[in-house]
Order: structure tokens, then sequence, then C-alpha cells
């Protein structure tokens, strides 16, 4: 089931949205489907009767923070002015097979520890966490390229 988020709910997750990858206004309506999950869709979306499910899952409440899933990072990472690891294009292929990144073969482009955005150029890879030396890969063992 899901529903839109309250006024109060919205503008927290906004604020924590803000903080951590400093996205100040977000063109979508968000909803919650589950406990910790969340979808963003359009107006007209939200307002057909009797949907069972609405939008695209693009984030979810981790110990952490807000974690973006792949299609978060590709709606949402364009909003995002901070936290955001610029992958060079030969790791990209090591990434997608869910390899981590060390640091010293990226910079460290201004990263606070946490949750942080992986993209190179405008394609926008995930989220990883970033723990002072590493980005520790987080993409879903089904999204990964095997071989």
């Amino acid at each position: 089931m899901w529903r839109v988020l309250e006024k109060d709910e919205l503008a927290k997750l906004k604020e924590r949205l803000a903080e951590r990858y400093g996205m100040e206004e977000i063109p979508y309506v968000i909803v919650k489907s589950g406990k910790r999950r969340y979808r963003i869709a359009t107006e007209e979306a939200v307002k057909v009767a009797g949907a069972q499910i609405v939008g695209v899952y693009v984030m979810k409440e981790t110990p952490f923070g807000l974690m973006l899933s792949i299609e978060g990072t590709q709606l949402l990472g364009p909003l995002a002015k901070k936290n955001i690891l610029e992958l060079p294009k030969e790791m990209v292929e090591d990434w997608m097979k869910g390899k981590d990144v060390e640091i010293s073969e990226v910079g460290k482009n201004e990263l606070e520890q946490g949750l942080v955005i992986v993209r190179s150029g405008d394609l926008f890879l995930g989220c990883g966490f970033y723990d002072g030396r590493r980005i520790k890969n987080l993409l879903p063992k089904a999204r990964k390229v095997v071989g």
C-alpha cells in the first residue's frame, strides 16, 4: 500500500535530502510505500483511483540515512549539489560489477562521510557509502553486472 506524504513529513524528508545531497527543489510527488521505502510520481498518477502502486521506487530509509536507488540517482541525482563521487569512465564497469572504490584512485571530491551518489559524467550509477577512505558499493546483487 502507498500514501502521499503529509506536509510535515514531506518537509522533513526534503530537509534531509537538502542536508545530505544539497537538493533544493524536488519536482515530483513523493509517496511512501511500505515502512521505509519512497517512490516518486506525478500529480496525475497519485490521483488514479484504486491504483495498487504508483511511481518509481527511488529511496529507502537505512540506519545511515536516505539511500537512493539507481533510478533514484538517475531522477534526483541531477538535482544534487554535494556528496557526489565522479567516477572515471574506466572504473564504471568495475563499479557495476559490485567492486568498491578506493578514494586514492579518484580523489575525495569534497565528500562527507556517509551515503554518496556515484556518477560518471551524465550517467548516474547508484549510491555508495563513504567511510573516509573508500566508497563501499551498495548496488543490490540483482543489479550487478555478472562476468
